[in-house]
C-alpha cells in the first residue's frame, strides 16, 4: 500500500512539472528575426586582408513576458540566473555570405563555399546555452551587455563557445544582438582557403577569422494582441 502511494505521489509529482515546464514555455515571449541584419567575417591572407558579408540572420529570441516591462531585467530569471534559459536559435546560410574583394568575387564566393562544404552544410548554426546580464544595466535599459555560451555549428561540426553581446532596444517591440568573435577555421573541419589564381603566386589563407553580427529582432504578436 505505502509502496502504491509512493509511486502514486512521485508520477503526480512529474506530472506537476512536466505541466509547469509546458506552462512555462507558453508564456514566453518571441522575438523573430527582421530585414536589416548584418554578418561579416574578415581574415588575413598572404596578399591581403579580406572580409565577407551577408545580410541574412535568420532565427529567434524567446523569453519571460517581463522582459518587456522590467528595464532592469531584476525579474527576467533566464537574463540573471542560471536556473533557466532564454530560447535561442540562429541561421545564416553560407550562400548569402558574399566577398567583398572588387575582382573575383564570385571566385572567392566559390572557393570559401567549397571550403566549407556548402553541399552538406548550407547553413551555419548556433543554438544558445546560457545567456547572464555582465555589469550594471542602464536605467533605459539599453545597451545591455551579457555573457553567453552556446553551440556554434560550422560545416556540420559544433563546437562550445562563449561570447559577449550587446542588447540594444531599437524600438518598444524591437531589438537589436551585436558581438564579434575570433575563431579558426580548423576548429571546424574548415581548411584555410589556398586559391590558385592564373599569374599570381599561390595564395594562403590565415586560420584565424572574426565574425562580427548585429542581429535585428522584432516581437512577434499574439493573435489577441494584434486585435
Amino acid at each position: 500500500m505505502k509502496m502504491h502511494l509512493l509511486k502514486s505521489t512521485l508520477t503526480l509529482a512529474v506530472a506537476l512539472a512536466c505541466a509547469m515546464l509546458a506552462q512555462a514555455a507558453d508564456d514566453l515571449i518571441k522575438y523573430a528575426a527582421r530585414p536589416g541584419c548584418l554578418v561579416s567575417i574578415d581574415g588575413t591572407s598572404t596578399i591581403h586582408d579580406w572580409t565577407t558579408k551577408g545580410a541574412i540572420i535568420g532565427g529567434s529570441f524567446e523569453v519571460e513576458p517581463e522582459f518587456l516591462t522590467d528595464k532592469t531585467l531584476k525579474s527576467v530569471k533566464s537574463l540573471t540566473t542560471k536556473e533557466v534559459n532564454p530560447k535561442v536559435q540562429v541561421k545564416i546560410p553560407v550562400k548569402s555570405l558574399k566577398s567583398q574583394v572588387l575582382l573575383g568575387a564570385s571566385k572567392m564566393d566559390e572557393v570559401m563555399q567549397e571550403a566549407m562544404r556548402m553541399k552538406d552544410n548550407p547553413d551555419i548554426l548556433y543554438t544558445l546555452k546560457e545567456m547572464i546580464v555582465k555589469g550594471d544595466v542602464p536605467a533605459s535599459g539599453s545597451p545591455v551587455k551579457f555573457d553567453t555560451k552556446g553551440d556554434l555549428t560550422i560545416s556540420g561540426v559544433t563546437n562550445t563557445i562563449d561570447m559577449e553581446v550587446t542588447m540594444t532596444r531599437v524600438a518598444d517591440d524591437r531589438i537589436k544582438f551585436s558581438g564579434s568573435k575570433v575563431l579558426k577555421m580548423t576548429d571546424y573541419k574548415v581548411p584555410p582557403p589556398a586559391p590558385n589564381i592564373l599569374g599570381m603566386s599561390p595564395i594562403k589563407t590565415g586560420d584565424e577569422v572574426t565574425i562580427k553580427f548585429e542581429w535585428l529582432l522584432a516581437l512577434q504578436k499574439t493573435d489577441a494582441a494584434a486585435k
